[in-house]
């Protein structure tokens, strides 16, 4: 069975077999991946270091505060790939909390060509809890528009659409007990939240060849420990946890009432989901990818087309036995260079499918050459709708962006450039593949403001709208 210790031995012993003296040759690499003359002007040599308090704001997981920070050698202007590496050796280091209840702590390292080789080592340790992660089912009934009682009651009026803060204006009212227990109401101000462990190691190879083309593989382990604050029936309920404040339906006075079945306990009581405990999830994944993106970080041009395969054995010490396909693609282009070469339009469309025994917390992870996404709803996919609001056999989705850099100044001997981004967002899930079709997706909208510090580090604040919710991101990084 695979382990942590196995794959610190895998760090060893994987770079001292590929990393030979013999590859330490040029790479004919796609000119497309030069970085401009700008850009060239203004890139650092040498060791420098990035780093900040963080501010968060999710609707889900709450506000967040913490550190993260990045030491870079971006190496000579004499060296080989100079010109065409947003940087030589990235480290990487991020701790924060927040206000409910989420707690993430990483470790990373990157070397776009390592050792001056063809080949990129990318590595990652991280700790993650989150006690109000969402679950709102698996499938195509998950696109269905928000349905609940007024007031959360039997006999309230079913109402049907309205925004995420009307279903939780209804769910704060307690209600009528489920049949066999043994208190007379119960809350469902929890019905849609669980609790979310992980410990997680990655550790991924990547050979450039013929120019633009990549392939790549990565081992990953991870162990997930699941919670519900599901009280059970017909027992006491001792622990805090399982008790929630809601309001009565007559009064609006609130008190603490024992939280009822959740919609994740009741789907596992179903037989209609894997996981529900946790486990260990260990991957192997594999991919091809052509990349001319220019600059990595914030790109001006080019595209980025990648194909990957992922499998989760029990061979591998995985508790489950599943499948994953990811495809997708990201363009970047400067529609007018010689009049207005700060505005960049930017697009990106991927699809998603798995197979097997999958839990449900593993639909919603995709695995891509630039690190993983979580969706579909959130920041990193449908800004607008809750995190992993729609999680299905098959994910679907897009974004489009115009990207303005309308400001750069220097401050502190630190570059700031400055880019206003609206963006539209776009996706669907599916039970498979044979229901693919170009019916009913969900969109939202908004405008976003990056501030990039010295290229290669970009602080991203996002407001974004859909029919069920507005939200406001404040985060590291483009989301592609």
């Amino acid at each position: 069975m695979f382990s942590l210790r196995h794959f610190f031995i895998a760090c060893i012993l994987i770079p001292v077999s590929v990393f030979s003296e013999g590859e330490k040759v040029a790479i004919d690499l796609n000119e497309s991946k030069r970085l401009s003359k700008q850009e060239l002007e203004e890139k650092r040599s040498g060791w420098y270091a990035t780093g900040l308090p963080v501010f968060s704001e999710d609707p889900v997981r709450g506000q967040g505060y913490g550190a993260r920070g990045f030491l870079y050698q971006n190496g000579n202007r004499s060296d080989p790939y100079f010109e065409f590496q947003p940087y030589k050796y990235r480290f990487g280091a991020q701790a924060y909390k927040t206000t409910k209840g989420a707690d993430y702590y990483e470790f990373t390292f990157d070397s776009p060509f390592l050792f001056d080789t063809a080949y990129r080592l990318k590595t990652s340790v991280s700790y993650s809890t989150n006690k109000n992660s969402q679950y709102f089912g698996i499938g195509t009934d998950t696109l269905r528009e928000i349905q609940y009682r007024d007031r959360n009651q039997p006999t309230g009026q079913l109402k049907n659409g309205g925004s995420f803060s009307d279903l939780e204006d209804a769910l704060s009212y307690r209600r009528p007990s489920s049949p066999g227990s043994i208190y007379p109401y119960e809350s469902n101000v929890l019905y849609n939240t669980y609790e979310f462990r992980s410990s997680t190691a990655t550790f991924s190879v990547d050979k450039t060849f013929w120019g633009a083309f990549r392939w790549i593989i990565a081992p990953e382990f991870s162990q997930n420990v699941i919670r519900t604050y599901d009280y059970p029936n017909g027992r006491i309920a001792t622990n805090g946890d399982y008790y929630s404040v809601a309001r009565d339906p007559s009064t609006g006075w609130g008190s603490s009432y024992p939280n009822g079945i959740s919609k994740l306990t009741k789907d596992y009581q179903a037989g209609l989901i894997n996981g529900y405990h946790g486990g260990n999830v260990n991957y192997i994944h594999i991919g091809l990818a052509y990349d001319t993106r220019d600059f990595e970080p914030d790109p001006d041009s080019g595209v980025l087309l990648e194909m990957n395969y992922s499998s989760s054995s029990k061979r591998a010490g995985s508790d489950f036995e599943f499948e994953k396909f990811f495809t997708q693609g990201k363009f970047f282009y400067m529609p007018f260079p010689k009049l207005f070469e700060e505005l960049v339009v930017a697009g990106r469309a991927g699809l998603h499918y798995s197979k097997g025994e999958v839990p449900f917390s593993e639909y919603r992870y995709m695995w891509s050459i630039d690190g993983p996404i979580n969706g579909l709803g959130g920041l990193q996919t449908l800004r607008g709708y809750r995190q992993e609001r729609f999680i299905a056999p098959m994910i679907g989705f897009g974004n489009l962006e115009i990207r303005w850099r309308f400001g750069t100044f220097k401050f502190w001997d630190q570059l700031v450039t400055l880019s206003l981004v609206p963006f539209y967002d776009f996706g669907r899930v599916w039970n498979g593949y044979h229901d693919i079709s170009t019916q009913g997706y969900k969109f939202s909208y908004g405008t976003g403001l990056r501030i990039i510090w010295n290229q290669a580090t970009v602080i991203l604040i996002d407001y974004a709208k859909s029919r069920e919710d507005s939200q406001l991101f404040i985060d590291i990084g483009q989301i592609f």
